[in-house]
């Protein structure tokens, strides 16, 4: 396939034919969504990885595609290894990327969900901080989609108290500070 047509395919798995509607996959822990996105887009992923789509964010839906590569299936196709996060960093600067350039801006409201997701997954007090402008910004611009402010917030809540996600750790073979460990016996305190 070629560059155009495998960024269309993951844009067209992840979205589905329009008109673009939540998929309850997206966000719930589901192995077969999981073993299904191994299947297809492994290479796909690992090609991301490697930084051979950096090419891709020269437009919104191909820079979109990539972020999904990197930040979205990833979680899924190695979901509790720490490979699940290997694309985060390159996915923080994709999105980066593609908000100074206005990117976000061309594409629909569902879609800038998943543009705004790498800040709110990094583990990094400035990127919180975005996430909680850019999302308080597509509330407001689209009311439908004010639950992903909602998530936004309590991931800040717990990067600024910790400055990580405790929940990572034992993946990531991160010691647990003791408050990390009784934050983590809470409910909601994992993602």
């Amino acid at each position: 396939m070629s560059p155009a047509a495998d960024a269309r395919t993951v844009l067209r798995f992840w979205f589905g034919e329009p008109p673009l509607v939540a998929r309850p996959q997206w966000f719930t822990k589901d192995p077969v969504f999981d073993v299904e996105i191994r299947a297809r887009f492994t290479l796909l992923i690992e090609t991301a990885l490697r930084g051979g789509f950096d090419a891709w964010q020269a437009a919104p839906d191909t820079a979109l595609a990539r972020l999904l590569l990197l930040d979205q299936f990833t979680r899924n196709a190695f979901r509790d290894t720490p490979r699940a996060f290997a694309g985060d960093a390159q996915a923080l600067s994709g999105a980066r990327d593609m908000v100074a350039r206005g990117f976000d801006q061309a594409l629909e409201p569902l879609q800038r969900v998943f543009v705004y997701l790498p800040f709110e997954h990094a583990e990094d007090l400035q990127a919180q901080e975005e996430s909680l402008r850019l999302y308080a910004a597509l509330s407001a611009a689209e009311p439908s989609l004010a639950d992903n402010e909602e998530w936004a917030r309590k991931h800040h809540v717990i990067v600024e108290r910790f400055g990580r996600f405790p929940h990572r750790n034992a993946i990531l073979g991160r010691a647990s500070t003791p408050e990390e460990i009784e934050f983590l016996k809470q409910p909601g305190s994992r993602f």
